[in-house]
């Protein structure tokens, strides 16, 4: 018997890698350039409460991009919380379940802003408030996650 081989069952084990998340980053820089400069080229004048509430739109769906990306890399262990080892310990529905759960979070908020967005772009709510509503949204889907064990049998120290 293998002693190297590790509890996971699947077919393929999990490879550390974090060029794909190097590949997000440099994306995340180049898209916010690229709208950035598509805005002031095409002379589209958007108020400044909607340029706000589009950047953070923009930044919830690159939240959501790289949740996907996880989930469909299974890559848990960009998520902060999570070793590699831990991950590569894990079978490949564990991984995914996980990354799903995160996935489903943030897709949550990121429709809760959306609801948020219409009525302060009615009623012109501060861009101070848009932009709290956003982090305290971001703060309670990430304090929400903390329970998520990659492992439902295991126990984590908190």
């Amino acid at each position: 018997m293998n002693m190297n081989k590790h509890k996971n069952d699947d077919k393929h084990q999990l490879e550390k890698s974090y060029k794909l998340l190097i590949l997000w980053l440099v994306s995340l820089f180049i898209f916010a350039g690229l709208f950035n400069t598509l805005l002031t080229r095409i002379g589209f004048q958007l108020s400044s409460k909607m340029t706000t509430i589009f950047w953070l739109y923009f930044t919830n769906l690159y939240f959501i991009s790289i949740l996907g990306m996880i989930y469909k890399t299974e890559r848990v262990y960009y998520i902060n919380y999570i070793t590699y080892k831990e991950a590569r310990d894990a079978t490949g529905e564990e991984r995914r379940a996980f990354a799903y759960k995160h996935l489903r979070v943030f897709i949550v908020a990121a429709i809760a802003f959306l609801f948020y967005s219409i009525p302060s772009l009615i009623l012109q709510f501060p861009r101070g408030l848009d932009i709290g509503v956003f982090m305290g949204i971001m703060i309670v889907v990430a304090i929400r996650t903390v329970p998520f064990k990659l492992k439902e049998n295991s126990q984590r120290i908190q």
